[in-house]
């Protein structure tokens, strides 16, 4: 039984192998001439064109700042745990003043470094947004150009 399903399968996929490259041969639908585009559809395609360009542009912007956040925190993981490091070789039995001190360091600095990380944020979203704006009414003004 297996054997018989495997020999009509392999006869189907031959014969699937013949008849592809046959039917892809013969030109059926869209005729060989090419066709010559009007100066509006040109026009609209090299509008559709920056348009597209544009946004893999803000994509790859996007893509370039996550990556640049996501090692500037990891060299601020990295530095935080040199400093906790180099503590407690300083200070191999600390009090705990001098906990309570290296502790609130180590919290300013990461508040301090989060809120840079929020302004920076901030400050791509608004770029961002601005060249969106900006790149709308370029497109708006180039399509009734057309």
């Amino acid at each position: 039984m297996l054997r018989k399903l495997t020999v009509l399968l392999g006869g189907a996929l031959v014969a699937l192998a013949l008849a592809v490259p046959a039917m892809a041969g013969h030109g059926h639908g869209k005729s060989n001439k090419p066709q010559t585009l009007s100066a509006h559809a040109v026009c609209m395609q090299s509008v559709a064109q920056s348009a597209r360009t544009f946004h893999q542009q803000q994509v790859d912007a996007r893509k370039a700042f996550e990556a640049q956040r996501k090692a500037a925190k990891k060299a601020f993981k990295v530095q935080e745990k040199a400093a906790r490091q180099a503590f407690h070789q300083l200070h191999p039995n600390p009090t705990d003043a001098e906990l309570k001190a290296f502790h609130d360091q180590q919290k300013a600095a990461r508040k301090a470094f989060h809120d840079s990380r929020a302004a920076a944020l901030q400050t791509f979203h608004d770029q961002q947004s601005a060249a969106r704006k900006a790149f709308h009414t370029q497109q708006e003004a180039a399509k009734k150009a057309c």
